[in-house]
């Protein structure tokens, strides 16, 4: 995959709806670190990457939601247009993570092996569960979701593009283990 401007920018949320007549719209917040949307950012939006610039004028919660009103956006019609894109904010610099923190596109297309070697399936996403975050691991006999925490997490190493896993008995169904 060839690097573009583009790939700077990390998705933080996704446009919802409209809400109310003024302009303001729900975005569902998708990231660990919403304390970064602020007043007076620039925000990318779009599908698979931000083709859309926009200032955001006000952000404030609701129910467990952003509500966002714009600089230079101000009627609903407009608003409505953006349903389902995704919001974008510039990456942070790595070294600013917390440690043991990752982006999920940095974990995307990692191989998964366990602790003895053997292959077990390539990530295709992370989710949220009732307990915390979850590896989707794409497996030749389907989707696994593996809690993405300590002990069954052993290492990441995003250098190698690997995951190693310590699963506990049945959650790859002995496949490989």
């Amino acid at each position: 995959m060839a690097e573009s401007p583009e790939a700077s920018w990390l998705a933080v949320g996704r446009v919802r709806r409209p809400h109310g007549l003024h302009g303001e719209v729900t975005v569902e917040i998708v990231t660990d670190f919403p304390e970064r949307l602020v007043a007076g950012t620039e925000i990318g939006l779009g599908e698979d990457g931000p083709t859309l610039r926009a200032t955001v004028h006000q952000v404030r919660r609701h129910k467990g939601d952003w509500l966002l009103s714009f600089a230079d956006v101000r009627a609903r019609e407009d608003i409505d247009a953006w349903r389902g894109l995704w919001v974008f904010l510039p990456a942070q610099e790595r070294s600013r993570l917390p440690e043991n923190y990752y982006y999920e596109h940095e974990l995307i297309g990692c191989r998964c092996v366990s602790s003895g070697g053997a292959a077990l399936g390539e990530v295709a996403a992370l989710q949220d569960g009732p307990g915390g975050g979850l590896l989707v691991v794409a497996t030749t006999a389907g989707e696994v979701l593996v809690p993405f925490r300590s002990p069954i997490v052993v290492r990441v190493d995003l250098e190698a593009r690997s995951v190693e896993l310590d699963p506990p008995r049945g959650l790859f169904d002995g496949d490989a283990l």
